[in-house]
């Protein structure tokens, strides 16, 4: 049983104690891959689905790029940038949408397969999966018990984005279409969806969007469907505010609860679209109905910084960043993104980023004062058995120590953790004066935990996970 410490359920009192967003470390390597083929003029979100397959033992990625955009191919390229030329106000701007598929052995170096599946300009030497899809979350689904439904694609029709599902064996050979009018919303951002075995449904995501002038204003719903066809009517799930706009938004479950990566969309200005930029935050949710924001206004995943700013000198994710949902590989979390390095309404040249979390790494307590103890008291919680462990970033110097009490409060027993600083995983600890925690197996306890010098993410009990 693993409890992360985002969840406020379980938490009944903090001291000297603040809750922030994990620590995400970016690839030295990125971008991984970037827009270098015909049928790639723009790469705009991307809005990646990236997934390792563990029988084939390799990384699969679909992405959702513009395959024409006369905006830009139609614009001289000395003339392809803000000085020249106002991206939004081009002319032709016809465009058009497609999935892409490309495969990674290591999640570095990447390939586009020549497929055979789309005509593209004559040829059907090129990775397009499927043409059409705006904005498409693909989902690999081992519990379908159908086959040619294993993987699932949701997304939204170019042309009045009404929401779509469509089937596939492979995640290459796609089925027909299906309409979801009953989903009834105009929805363009990257829907994705998930099974939930404790609700036995299909959760979907998608977007509301409000008419407010200029800037418009992007709010996350959501959806469920028993059999990923027939979907309930879509309901508001997170919202932002006009500034700070909820633009879309991968949801996932770890540690018990439900999670999503949140893209902020910041506007300058209520009277203009120039200057957008784009983040990623933290969302958790208990029942994937109320969602709840961690650290709102903290990015779990930042742009990297620069103090100039001139277009084509920036870095490749100064702008926008959009998430894939993440993948998970032994004790590191894997959050694969769409990095744009300008503003979102401009000439931006994107690419497919890399980040990584420790285990449990999305957010965790720190103390406020770093010079005195931090106190976190859990509300009472069932000890199923085995030792307690803890995931922690333990600096030089730090200390986390346990007190465990039982219902009327009276301390059964205390422990201090084993283990040299660092970055602490499924880490036990040392009970005092003998004490055994099988005495306790199957009663309801109270956890009070004091650290010093560290970042305290979850706790769980059994073996190392």
């Amino acid at each position: 049983m693993e409890y992360l410490l985002l969840d406020s359920r379980i938490i009944e009192s903090t001291e000297n104690a603040r809750l922030v967003p994990g620590t995400a470390v970016k690839d030295p390597a990125n971008p991984l891959f970037v827009a270098d083929k015909s049928w790639e003029p723009r790469f705009d979100n991307m809005y990646p689905n990236v997934l390792w397959d563990e029988e084939q033992e390799i990384y699969k990625c679909w992405y959702c790029p513009f395959i024409v955009d006369e905006r830009t191919s139609r614009t001289a390229p000395g003339k392809r940038n803000p000085e020249a030329t106002d991206y939004m106000a081009a002319r032709p701007n016809k465009r058009d949408e497609a999935i892409l598929y490309a495969t990674s052995r290591d999640g570095i170096r990447w390939e586009k397969p020549e497929l055979g599946i789309v005509e593209f300009n004559g040829s059907r030497k090129n990775n397009i999966v499927v043409r059409g899809p705006s904005g498409a979350g693909v989902y690999r689904d081992p519990r379908d018990p159908d086959p040619a439904r294993r993987y699932k694609a949701f997304y939204a029709a170019q042309v009045g984005y009404l929401q779509l599902v469509r089937f596939s064996p492979d995640g290459l050979h796609w089925g027909p279409e299906i309409p979801c009018p009953e989903i009834a919303i105009q929805s363009d951002c990257h829907a994705n969806m998930i099974w939930s075995e404790e609700r036995q449904s299909y959760l979907g995501i998608v977007r509301h969007y409000d008419r407010v002038p200029v800037v418009g204003n992007r709010k996350i719903a959501r959806t469920e469907s028993r059999d990923g066809v027939k979907w309930t009517k879509s309901t508001l799930a997170l919202a932002g505010t006009p500034q700070k706009q909820a633009h879309d938004m991968v949801i996932f479950e770890d540690g018990g609860v439900y999670l999503g990566l949140l893209g902020v969309m910041n506007f300058p200005s209520m009277k203009s679209r120039h200057g957008v930029r784009q983040h990623i935050e933290l969302a958790w949710s208990p029942d994937s109905v109320t969602w709840y924001r961690v650290a709102e206004g903290t990015p779990l995943l930042g742009h990297t910084p620069k103090e100039e700013r001139k277009y084509g000198t920036m870095p490749y994710d100064w702008g926008a960043l959009f998430p894939s949902a993440p993948v998970f590989r032994g004790d590191r979390i894997e959050i694969y993104y769409g990095a744009s390095d300008w503003y979102f309404f401009d000439w931006r040249k994107s690419g497919l980023a890399r980040a990584t979390l420790r285990k449990d790494g999305w957010a965790g307590y720190e103390p406020i004062d770093g010079s005195e103890p931090m106190t976190v008291r859990t509300k009472a919680v069932p000890w199923v058995g085995g030792d307690l462990r803890v995931c922690v970033d333990l600096a030089e110097g730090g200390s986390l120590k346990v007190m465990i009490l039982d219902g009327k409060r009276k301390a059964l027993g205390k422990g201090a953790l084993r283990g040299k600083a660092g970055h602490l995983t499924d880490a036990p600890f040392v009970w005092e004066q003998g004490f055994d925690p099988g005495i306790i197996r199957g009663q309801k306890v109270y956890l009070a935990f004091e650290t010093v010098a560290a970042k305290f993410y979850s706790f769980s009990f059994g073996p190392a996970q």
